[in-house]
């Protein structure tokens, strides 16, 4: 490893930051009654500088004491307000070597009489309450027009990453809502792009239960990371939106836009983007390179932040989101539709390095050009209809529909370390599918007349089809002793189709055992049916035209999946102080299937399953909590994974099903801590994720050192792979990550830290022997951000990742591999609205291929000027990649191989782009006035 960029790059930082905290001091303090010397707590203290900007606010504390923290030296004026006491000025000065004596503010009681007292106070920038971590929105600033992501992107332990893609406190999230109701739920993603920030109150995270577990009260284990935009109440009546458009060199454009009516309850909102830049949402900052902070954040890959997916994407999206209620909000209404097109062209260099088994230490190169076409209709309706205070319905349908076209050249090699060829493989394939899926569950939820019991009844349904063709030619070579032994030619057409249908019913029971305690009783009921039939045809060399059905790749099958449930859970809980629970189930399955062609053959298993589950929870204090969860499940074998039918679309890698497959069964854990300080605005939040398997469905695969016959009339080649899934024991994953962010107010900047460990033990077979392999990783985040009022917003970032793999059958050799990233955005708005922008990213790998090891720069730039009088609108000129270095370079890993995957790269591009923001809200605005952005308050935080 070179460490000439790693150290100084870093020790310099530190250096900097270091030396700079080290001229900070402290201000310590009492507020006291100038009569009796009684303490006065909850007294508002300001720090303002000579020039009456805000530094530091805080309340005192019990006995009237405070603290001010991080104050440089300088000149300053501290305001101090408490209600019934005149308000005191004190003016101070701190020099660099002399620390302040502790300071007595002696207030004076005011005796004026008042009709009425109206307490303002600053709300605390972030709270805990149970699983909901809350920020005050007005505690971050963002530019004028600026979107909701430029907000939430601030937030403490929160990250987005170049495909868009939002993490917080370590997990992905997965739905965004606005004021507890869906948005765009299509695409959660959308929901910060066309969200103004300045219209948002509060960013709640919530660990959110499942919808049964919220209404009973008993905690399933199920739990999943959401965001929930609480709006401001005076930005609930209006309309506000953007429109864009820019064309630049290499006919590159992106156009697009977003229109939100809002009137109460009824929303409206509308969203369309087209473009060939990778581009997923309407993000004109982002291409700028001038964005917030100047850039998302990247997840430990080896690519620059070119937008999602691989290859060069030409995108169209459009996507339309309804909410309302009526009768007095008892019906609650919320319906989106989206559809999205992706045209895609990939060109990528792959090297796979075999560890186990007989092509152990050969390798595998691979170059392949390939394009398809995906569109998608998806639709979502949600009805809740709160019959009156104990009773409630709620009916979410949702369908979709998905047409895909791919067509790919492979041009594959295989040869030994000693690069003595394997094989040698030429094929073309074309494939053309289209899905119909359809869904909908009704639940019907009712409190009876104690307290507590609760009764619950669930129905789901599901309904899919499937069709698809595929087309195959592959010329294949193969080799012995370095000379050629074998030419084989596959041409073939396969024709593939499906559907499936599934029903699920429950029921649960809940009655308390006293004021702290309760106990639920559940039942449930599904069954599932999946039908799936290929045919596959030979094309006849002598004529080209398509010959009989070859028996031996054609399949007819059908699975049924049944099982039944049972069980009882206890929990014990006190308010705002611990909860208990404990459940059992009882399951019992049945897997039927029968393949009608080419043989009739019927198999059938049954199994039956203890589920334990525990949920412990426990508040330190109201603004510090733990929580555990263990939980068990089944996961049944998908019909693709039963069906025994020879795939060989790829001649050096035959795939097939297992109609002899067990259902999975899963351990699941999870430990959170999560902390808060009010007073400094910080958060600590610390995540243990872990999860065992039994019956693991993983890979066996056949490597054949000779030509073997696996079939009649199907050969696998020497150095050909026959796969097939198995059940097998021993699979774990344990992943731990904690995240914390402070801001350091005194110096206007914001750190955030992240750090990620992983352990994966992945378990497979190879010509029936045991294989695995560990890895194990670390990735470390650090992120120093600052905003000087609304004019410069500076970033720096680092993000290294360092993984280890060993493998039971390659113990000396090493295959860890080590990636950082460098970024640092700088954006400045100076003279009549003319903004400049810039963003410097420089990736640096080792541990990869030799022609993988690249370290490239990645610099964006931009300039724009704002116009009209409330600059609501902006031109600007952009450039990506400036220095034509952008690459994209990904590494995985599997229990047999380790491989390194370079694909083709959005590079250097000009665009000129006009963008005009709209907003108007309540009565008597103009239309399109200036929102004005969010204040550099001292608690501004900027993403890393």
């Amino acid at each position: 490893m070179d460490y000439r960029y790693k150290y100084p790059l870093l020790s310099l930082a530190f250096m900097l930051l270091s030396s700079i905290m080290m001229a900070q001091t402290v201000i310590k303090g009492e507020v006291l009654d100038n009569i009796d010397s009684v303490g006065l707590q909850g007294a508002d203290i300001r720090l303002f500088t000579a020039k009456d900007s805000l530094i530091d606010q805080r309340a005192s504390l019990s006995g009237g004491k405070f603290q001010l923290k991080q104050v440089p030296p300088g000149s300053y004026r501290l305001r101090v307000n408490f209600l019934g006491y005149r308000p005191t000025t004190v003016d101070i000065v701190i020099k660099p070597d002399t620390p302040p004596q502790p300071i007595a503010i002696r207030l004076f009681p005011e005796y004026q009489a008042l009709d009425e007292v109206t307490i303002v106070a600053p709300p605390p920038a972030v709270v805990l309450k149970g699983d909901t971590t809350e920020f005050d929105a007005s505690a971050f600033s963002t530019e004028p027009y600026a979107d909701a992501d430029a907000l939430v992107m601030q937030i403490p332990g929160v990250e987005i990453d170049e495909e868009g893609k939002v993490k917080a406190q370590g997990e992905d999230v997965q739905r965004i809502i606005v004021d507890g109701k869906e948005f765009f739920s299509t695409d959660p993603r959308i929901a910060l792009k066309t969200l103004p920030a300045d219209i948002i109150s509060k960013i709640q995270i919530i660990d959110e239960k499942s919808e049964q577990a919220q209404f009973t009260g008993f905690d399933d284990g199920q739990r999943r990371k959401i965001i929930n935009i609480v709006t401001r109440p005076d930005r609930r009546r209006g309309y506000f939106g953007r429109a864009a458009g820019g064309y630049g060199a290499s006919e590159r454009y992106n156009t697009g836009g977003n229109l939100s009516l809002f009137n109460g309850s009824r929303r409206i909102s509308i969203f369309a983007i087209a473009n060939n830049i990778n581009q997923s949402d309407f993000s004109m900052a982002a291409i700028a390179g001038g964005e917030e902070s100047g850039g998302r954040n990247n997840r430990g890959r080896s690519r620059g932040p070119s937008g999602p997916g691989r290859g060069i994407n030409n995108t169209g999206n459009a996507s339309i989101n309804y909410n309302d209620e009526w009768l007095d909000d008892r019906i609650d209404l919320n319906a989106n539709y989206a559809f999205s097109s992706t045209d895609n062209v990939t060109n990528s260099l792959t090297n796979r390095e075999y560890l186990i088994g007989a092509n152990a230490n050969q390798f595998n190169r691979q170059n392949q050009e390939s394009g398809s076409l995906n569109s998608s209709h998806r639709a979502n309706i949600r009805v809740r209809f709160d019959v009156d205070s104990n009773q409630r319905i709620d009916f979410r349908p949702s369908l979709s529909f998905q047409q895909y076209n791919r067509n790919s050249i492979v041009t594959s090699n295989t040869s030994t370390v000693d690069n003595n060829p394997v094989n040698a493989s030429v094929r073309n394939n074309n494939n053309e599918n289209s899905n119909f899926n359809f869904s909908g569950s009704l639940d019907y939820r009712l409190r009876l007349g104690k307290p507590g019991r609760t009764v619950t009844l669930s129905a789901n349904g599901s309904a899919n089809s499937n069709k698809g063709l595929a087309h195959t030619y592959s010329l294949n070579e193969f080799f012995e002793r370095q000379s050629l032994n074998r030419l084989d030619t596959i041409s073939n057409e396969s024709h593939m189709d499906g559907y499936g249908n599934g029903i699920t019913g429950r029921l649960a029971y809940t009655e308390p055992l006293g004021k702290n305690s309760r106990m639920q009783a559940n039942y449930s009921l599904r069954n599932t049916a999946n039908y799936s039939n290929r045919e596959t045809f030979e094309f006849l060399a002598e004529t080209g035209q398509l010959g009989e059905l070859n028996r031996q790749l054609s399949n007819e099958f059908r699975n049924d999946y049944t099982y039944q449930s049972g069980g009882l859970s206890y929990q014990i809980s006190k308010r705002d102080s611990f909860r208990v629970e404990l459940g059992l189930d009882f399951q019992d399955a049945r897997i039927n299937n029968n393949r009608t062609f080419p043989d009739i053959i019927t198999t059938g298993s049954r199994f039956t399953s203890y589920l334990p589950n525990v949920s412990l929870a426990y508040n330190f204090s109201r603004d510090k909590e733990v929580n555990l969860n263990y939980s068990t499940a089944t996961n049944a074998p998908s019909i693709n994974q039963l069906q025994d039918v020879i795939n060989n679309q790829n001649p050096l890698n035959i795939r097939t099903g297992n109609a002899d497959l067990k259902q999975e069964y899963g351990h699941r854990f999870n430990l959170r801590f999560n902390s808060v300080n009010r007073e400094s605005g910080s958060n600590f939040a610390a995540n243990v994720n872990a999860e065992f398997s039994n019956n693991r469905i993983v890979n066996s695969t056949f490597i054949a050192t000779t030509d073997t016959l696996i079939a009649p009339d199907v050969l696998l080649g020497a150095g050909g792979q026959f796969t097939r899934p198995e059940n097998i024991n021993g699979y774990y994953s344990i992943r731990a990550n904690t995240t914390y962010g402070t801001p350091i107010k005194s110096l206007k900047i914001n750190l955030n830290l992240s750090t990620s460990l992983y352990h994966n033990h992945d378990i497979g077979l190879v010509n029936r022997e045991k294989t695995f392999s560990n890895s194990y990783g670390i990735n470390q985040r650090i992120g120093v951000n600052s905003r000087f009022g609304q004019h410069l917003v500076v970033g720096l970032s680092y993000v290294g990742t360092y993984s280890v793999v060993r493998n039971n059958s390659n113990t000396d050799l090493s295959y860890n591999y080590y990636n950082q990233i460098i970024r640092n955005d700088v954006a400045y708005t100076f003279w009549k609205g003319v903004r400049v922008a810039s963003s410097f990213y420089y990736n640096f790998n080792q541990g990869l291929a030799e022609e993988y090891n690249r370290h490239f720069s990645l610099w964006n730039a931009s300039i724009g000027k704002k116009l009209f009088k409330r600059e609501e609108a902006e031109i600007t000129l952009s450039a990506f990649d400036i220095l034509k270095k952008n690459t994209n370079i990904d590494r995985s890993v599997s229990e047999r191989y380790i491989q390194d995957t370079q694909d083709n790269a959005l590079q250097r591009y000009f665009l000129l782009s006009f963008t005009y923001n709209l907003r108007h809200f309540g009565g008597g605005g103009a239309s399109g006035r200036a929102p004005g952005g969010r204040p550099s308050g001292p608690m501004g935080r900027q993403r890393y």
